[in-house]
């Protein structure tokens, strides 16, 4: 079920995007979104690996929904708020400071 939602929501992203183009014709602005919602779902893809600390799995889910909802804010609004979109890789940083570190739950 969560599999079905987390398709359905990049789909409805991905036609935000085109209805957003064939409304204004701004291409850059078009581009922009793309990039952000590619870096979205790849910085959730990615921290699949943190599963085995879950607190900072689930912080780094959260991260992971702000950064759509930044994705979606950048389209309303024509501006640009990069800390959503990056709040993820904050988690995956320290997830990675953790395994240098040598915590062993990771």
């Amino acid at each position: 079920m969560i599999k079905l939602l987390i398709v359905l929501a990049i789909l409805i992203a991905m036609g935000v995007i085109v209805l957003d183009y064939k409304r204004e014709k701004d291409l850059k602005k078009s581009l922009i979104a793309s990039l952000l919602l590619g870096l979205v779902i790849s910085l959730g893809i990615v921290g699949n690996m943190m599963r085995s600390i879950t607190p900072l799995f689930l912080t780094h889910l959260v991260a992971v929904v702000a950064g759509y909802l930044g994705f979606f804010l950048y389209l309303v609004r024509n501006r640009l708020y990069w800390y959503l979109s990056f709040a993820p890789v904050a988690t995956l940083l320290f997830y990675l400071l953790l395994s240098w570190l040598g915590n062993e739950h990771v």
